[in-house]
């Protein structure tokens, strides 16, 4: 459950701007990671925490 509330506020984050785009993706290790896209700085970021994922996103938010 606590990862769908996380997806859900990351999509609302999406939804609210149109802007960002998510994969959650896993390496042939089995290792999890956030890959966001983000067309209006061109940038790619991968991050390997949902941790890592929310506090770009409040730091996105305030930039």
């Amino acid at each position: 459950m606590k990862l769908n509330h996380f997806w859900n506020a990351v999509v609302s984050r999406i939804s609210s701007s149109g802007e960002l785009q998510v994969n959650h993706r896993r390496d042939y290790q089995g290792n999890w990671s956030y890959q966001i896209y983000d067309p209006q700085a061109e940038k790619h970021n991968t991050f390997g925490t949902e941790q890592e994922v929310r506090m770009w996103l409040d730091q996105r938010h305030y930039d």
